[in-house]
């Protein structure tokens, strides 16, 4: 009979139709997850920053300290925007914890997110449920042998609040910058803890650096000139900065963003050959291709390591970094599919005035072992609709019997 027919049939039209939708969208939001959907590059500066995008887009476990390095190295070498999102809305979810540990605020951590949401031009009026650059100026303590510290600040915390306060419309309290300086050693040094260390092995270019870029941002040009001399003394012949007597890739990452910052282009440039040494090239293990090794013969912990040691390929002192014009992608190391290539040479290191590559410059290569390769999205799509045809035709002839 026609008529009994009718509904059944229609259901099921419904539901085959529902079926390939679902498949269909599904699909469409994978696929462009594909590894061999991402861009490539031989550029060891941009592959580093695509190495560090796939751990901010899998790794939930990050810090809030992590994710704000991840967002500079990011604007460093102009790509992975949709990651630096990424990492930006994990800081966001995690503030309190960092910036407030015990419920006390710490400077330090306060002026790196307030760098971190500046750099992605974010709004740090309310990030987080905070006024980031509110809360760090209360800080700011106004008189006593402590005036212009803010709060329990470390010399390293204060260089980081100078940065982030020169990029705001009131700029940075004199007093800041004249308690910054005072913490200077002699030798034109600076030491994390305000303690004046002297010979090899007690070397502190991280936090020196740091203090250089806010002396620059803050007009001490004598104090800058003094920690220019200092880094220069301590670079060995290889370009490498060693810290506590061991030369590695984030401390020459950021004494090499400095002195660029302060005119040392060809010193800069020496750091960055040897950070590009140490890259990761398609011999290394798959996880680890395009990161950047922490020292000679010591890989070290991958994602403190890589984001700060980028920042010698070129970027800007932090009170002038930005993320505009940065691509949204971050591509990964181009590796043959027949074999290993060489990891980037030096010459290779600086990245190109426009360093987002295209789609299509290539796809990454198989790293199963063996195991039969995965059907394509289309493949996909067509089982899916043949899958609800085969429903349909169940259903019918149900109906029919």
């Amino acid at each position: 009979m026609p008529g009994v027919l009718t509904r059944p049939a229609s259901r099921t039209a419904q539901v085959a139709t529902a079926v390939i939708l679902a498949f269909l969208l599904a699909l469409a939001v994978l696929a462009p997850a594909r590894a061999g959907d991402l861009p490539t590059t031989t550029d060891p500066a941009l592959a580093a920053a695509g190495w560090i995008a796939q751990q901010v887009e899998t790794d939930p476990s990050l810090g809030v300290g992590s994710l704000a390095d991840a967002i500079f190295a990011f604007a460093a070498v102009g790509a992975g925007q949709a990651a630096a999102d990424t990492a930006l809305a994990g800081m966001a979810a995690n503030l309190d914890g960092f910036v407030m540990p015990g419920g006390v605020v710490a400077p330090g951590a306060l002026a790196k997110v307030l760098l971190a949401v500046q750099v992605q031009g974010a709004d740090p009026t309310a990030f987080g449920g905070h006024d980031l650059e509110a809360e760090l100026r209360a800080l700011l303590i106004g008189g006593g042998p402590d005036a212009g510290r803010f709060g329990t600040a470390s010399i390293f915390d204060q260089s980081l609040a100078v940065l982030a306060l020169a990029r705001t419309s009131g700029g940075v309290p004199a007093s800041a910058v004249t308690w910054l300086g005072a913490g200077q050693c002699p030798s034109g040094e600076f030491s994390f803890d305000g303690s004046c260390p002297a010979g090899p092995g007690a070397e502190d270019p991280d936090t020196t650096a740091t203090a250089l870029q806010a002396l620059l941002a803050g007009g001490a040009t004598t104090d800058a000139s003094e920690a220019v001399s200092w880094l220069l003394s301590i670079q060995q012949p290889d370009g490498g900065f060693p810290s506590f007597g061991i030369a590695n890739t984030n401390s020459s990452g950021v004494a090499g963003q400095a002195l660029r910052a302060a005119g040392e282009t060809s010193s800069a440039d020496a750091a960055a050959a040897f950070v590009t040494s140490l890259a990761l090239g398609c011999d290394a293990d798959p996880a680890e291709i395009g990161a950047i090794g922490w020292a000679v013969g010591i890989p070290g912990f991958l994602i403190f390591s890589t984001p700060q040691a980028v920042l010698t390929f070129g970027a800007p002192p932090l009170d002038q970094l930005s993320a505009i014009g940065a691509s949204e992608e971050a591509p990964v190391l181009e590796c043959a599919s027949t074999g290993p290539v060489p990891t980037p040479s030096p010459s290779d290191s600086l990245p190109p005035a426009t360093p987002a590559p295209s789609a299509d410059e290539g796809e990454l290569p198989d790293t199963s072992t063996g195991a039969a390769e995965p059907a394509s999205w289309e493949t996909l799509a067509a089982l899916a609709v043949a899958a609800a045809a085969a429903l349909v035709t169940v259903r019918r002839r149900r109906a029919v019997s």
